[in-house]
């Protein structure tokens, strides 16, 4: 993209995070830019055009943080990749809290939210199993549990960000990933705590 291609989309991107996805029009953005509606037509022609862009890099950036899966034997891998979720929420809050928006507006990538959903619970279920056989996780827990656990962990990924506005609560790395924690701390065997209070709370501030 040339330059102001990527200020346009930058400046975009702040605005869909700051006045919500549907209350930005093209004259926000040319404002922000301090630029005409016309100039910026020329470099992308409507709203959808510069979303269409937008989830472009969004997309990039979400298959960055799933290609890091396993980038250590440990529970440190977990905890590193959720670090990435947590600034990925930070950095486009509009992409979790105008869900509903976008699916009405633009099903079409609303179709690509949910294929990327799928894939993230796919890799938590693989996780769940890769651990069990590591003896980290129970084998009690078995493929239909570990698979609602999955589902509840994306769910609350999606959704974290959006009840902290509801509830009007601050945020933090430590309240995000507790919440993706205390899921899987109860099926972690004796191993796997002893794991857990090496690798992942020297990093944190609750031990299981």
């Amino acid at each position: 993209m040339s330059d102001t291609k990527d200020k346009i989309i930058s400046a975009a991107i702040d605005l869909f995070n700051e006045q919500g996805f549907v209350n930005v029009r093209l004259q926000n953005i040319a404002d922000a830019l301090k630029i005409s509606v016309g100039n910026l037509a020329y470099h992308y022609k409507n709203k959808e055009a510069i979303v269409a862009t937008a989830y472009d890099i969004i997309g990039e950036e979400l298959s960055d943080i799933l290609s890091s899966y396993r980038s250590s034997p440990d529970l440190s891998d977990l905890d590193q990749q959720l670090n990435s979720y947590y600034h990925f929420i930070n950095k486009y809050p509009f992409y979790f809290i105008d869900i509903l928006e976008i699916k009405r507006n633009h099903p079409h990538l609303h179709e690509e939210r949910k294929e990327f959903i799928f894939k993230m619970k796919v890799q938590f279920e693989k996780r769940i199993e890769y651990n069990k056989k590591r003896g980290v996780f129970c084998e009690e827990m078995g493929d239909e549990e570990a698979a609602q656990i999955a589902d509840n962990i994306c769910a609350t990924i999606t959704f974290w960000h959006t009840g902290q506005v509801i509830k009007d609560e601050p945020e933090s790395l430590k309240g995000f990933k507790k919440a993706i924690w205390v899921q899987l701390l109860p099926n972690l065997t004796k191993k796997g705590v002893q794991e857990y209070n090496l690798q992942v709370f020297s990093k944190n501030d609750f031990k299981y």
